[in-house]
């Protein structure tokens, strides 16, 4: 946790790797668990989850929030059907080549 506390950006490495999952479909757990493993998270760290999908895919904090209610239950329904049609809304911003 503290290497996201140091930072005022978030690792580029990760960033790429979570839209290489949106990429391929994978579901919401998933993504979040690479943010949680890369960053040596606990499990209920939700503020560097929410920030990192907010910047990963341009989404705002409220698009975002039900990732909050969500992380550390066993639920699967609900969570892809509220979080990943909003990456697929953006994907034109996010998937857009780096210059």
């Amino acid at each position: 946790m503290d290497a996201v506390a140091e930072n005022t950006e978030p690792r580029a490495d990760v960033l790429r790797e979570m839209r290489a999952l949106a990429d391929r479909g994978a579901p919401v757990r998933e993504i979040v668990g690479l943010v949680q493993r890369r960053l040596g998270l606990e499990g209920d760290a939700i503020l560097p989850v929410l920030w990192y999908f907010s910047r990963a895919f341009c989404l705002p904090l409220a698009e975002v929030l039900p990732l909050r209610e969500w992380i550390g239950s066993r639920e699967e329904d609900g969570i892809d059907a509220q979080i990943l049609p909003a990456i697929c809304r953006t994907r034109g911003v996010w998937a857009a080549p780096e210059e």
